[in-house]
């Protein structure tokens, strides 16, 4: 029978790539002393990464990641067709309202950022980590909570006992029988809701998105500041707005 362990080659590569992300730049040295290995071995690793472009030696002879990953990553992303339909729509959302607006799957019990437009009026507003690829805890934003209301209270349990209910913000839920009771509502609303829990300043509105069989493929969110997404914006005006862009995505999928 075949091994089911994981090549520690493979994992130690894996994150001596990860670590010089977290790095920015560093030395053979560096990433030898960091990972506890003779320089030698490390030798070998970073010329293999440099050779299948992961990574690039720089004129000061530090190296950094390549950007081999921005062609994966981007391949990646188109190989969704939810991404491909989305992507228009979230712009003209975002266009639109002049907010954040932004789609979102999950993989592996976890929100995958996908994509994330902006407005006119949240241009030169800069909000961490809201570029692709980022991985969040579902709970934590609008589009994540739209994807985890079309989950079984028991899925939601087993999500949480594997990541927990970590706060983002002090608005963050933390408390399980909260949180059954915020997707018991979002089923009901078909929206979900981010009051400033993963962003200080930040409100989201979330709708999932779903095939014929009403399994969930993704969720769609409009963010914006409380000052512009006021109760009356926040609770009435835009859930139908957004609802109307995520039918949109449905049936293009559809068709």
């Amino acid at each position: 029978m075949a091994s089911t362990q994981p090549l520690k080659s493979l994992c130690r590569a894996n994150r001596i790539v990860q670590r010089l992300i977290e790095l920015q730049t560093a030395s053979v040295s560096e990433l030898a002393d960091e990972f506890d290995m003779p320089l030698s071995t490390t030798y070998e690793y970073v010329n293999t990464l440099e050779k299948i472009d992961y990574i690039r030696k720089q004129s000061d002879g530090r190296y950094c990641v390549g950007s081999a990953f921005l062609e994966m990553g981007n391949q990646a992303r188109r190989n969704h067709a939810v991404y491909n339909v989305a992507e228009p729509e979230i712009r003209r959302l975002a266009e639109e309202t002049g907010e954040f607006a932004g789609l979102m799957i999950e993989e592996d019990d976890l929100g995958v950022l996908f994509s994330m437009k902006k407005g006119d009026k949240v241009k030169r507003l800069k909000v961490n980590r809201t570029y692709p690829g980022v991985k969040t805890r579902l709970h934590t934003t609008a589009f994540g909570k739209a994807i985890l209301a079309q989950l079984s209270d028991a899925e939601i349990r087993d999500v949480v006992e594997q990541y927990g209910l970590h706060p983002r913000t002090e608005n963050t839920i933390t408390q399980l029988d909260s949180l059954l009771e915020e997707m018991e509502r979002a089923r009901e609303r078909g929206v979900a809701f981010d009051d400033q829990e993963c962003f200080e300043g930040m409100r989201g509105i979330g709708v999932p998105i779903t095939d014929r069989s009403d399994t969930v493929l993704a969720g769609i969110a409009l963010y914006g500041p409380p000052t512009r997404l006021d109760d009356e914006a926040f609770f009435d005006e835009y859930p139908s707005l957004v609802q109307e862009y995520a039918n949109v995505i449905k049936g293009n999928l559809e068709y």
